[in-house]
């Protein structure tokens, strides 16, 4: 994704290449920006903490992507002023291309409404202009250990906002919950119960109190209902009846086989 921070191949240099040590149990930062005053000060920063780090800063252009695989860094620190739109397109494509990679935004001028985006979209802390050195320091220790570094009033709030999303997800599937069993009779609705907690038909039997005949002869109703032809497809099929995510089985599918190849 970095590949798309587009310059022109003139602009394509190494800012510099800060002098710092990496010690055996040092972090490489990588910072992705503009060279500027708040870059520069950041860097200097980085540099007087001693031989902690090992720092490389690169212009945002076409041999960025590059630079950054041949780093193999801990940390990438990107300029605000880079990030392309879409922001979650950008960013949720670096994490998905490099999972362990801790990220941070810095820059000038960033409302609440901005932060607040980028923690959504997954960023593991920012450092504004209200932060001081030893912030900024605490910072990239915080993200380092596998922790966040974001401003309690935005955390409030993105906890607030995401009981909220929370609460409506749910409403949504209550919703096609009863959408659903508008098309269902009580005793199918009543085995499709069972069905869903994974029980067998001997099971399904006792708890609704039917023979086995009386199960099957329920279950064939629901497989042509769902047009499957067994009990784990009417499973899959219930939750793409009622996920608010298109076809959420396919994608469950694609996602187990993607982490299987990636395991490999």
């Amino acid at each position: 994704m970095m590949n798309q921070l587009h310059t022109t191949p003139s602009e394509i240099t190494d800012i510099n290449s800060l002098k710092c040590k990496s010690t055996r149990n040092g972090s490489k930062i990588f910072i992705v920006g503009h060279q500027d005053f708040s870059l520069d000060s950041l860097a200097s920063m980085l540099e007087s903490a001693g031989d902690n780090y090992l720092v490389s800063c690169v212009e945002p252009g076409d041999a960025c992507m590059a630079k950054f695989v041949a780093a193999e860094p801990d940390v990438l620190l990107i300029q605000n002023e880079v990030l392309r739109e879409p922001i979650e397109q950008f960013i949720q494509g670096i994490l998905g291309e490099f999972p362990d990679i801790r990220f941070l935004v810095f820059g000038k001028n960033m409302s609440d409404d901005h932060l607040y985006r980028l923690v959504r979209c997954g960023i593991h802390g920012y450092v504004n202009e209200r932060m001081s050195g030893d912030h900024i320091k605490r910072a990239l220790e915080s993200v380092i250990a596998g922790q966040t570094w974001i401003e309690r009033h935005i955390m409030e709030r993105f906890i607030s906002t995401q009981h909220d999303l929370d609460q409506v997800m749910e409403d949504q599937f209550y919703a096609r919950i009863e959408q659903l069993c508008t098309g269902l009779t009580r005793r199918e609705t009543e085995i499709l119960c069972e069905v869903v907690k994974g029980l067998a038909i001997k099971q399904i039997a006792e708890e609704v109190h039917l023979s086995h005949q009386g199960v099957k002869m329920h279950l064939a109703k629901l497989f042509r209902k769902f047009k499957v032809s067994n009990r784990n497809q009417l499973i899959l099929a219930t939750f793409d009846e009622i996920s608010p995510v298109r076809d959420l089985s396919i994608l469950l599918r694609n996602g187990l086989t993607r982490r299987m190849e990636s395991a490999d």
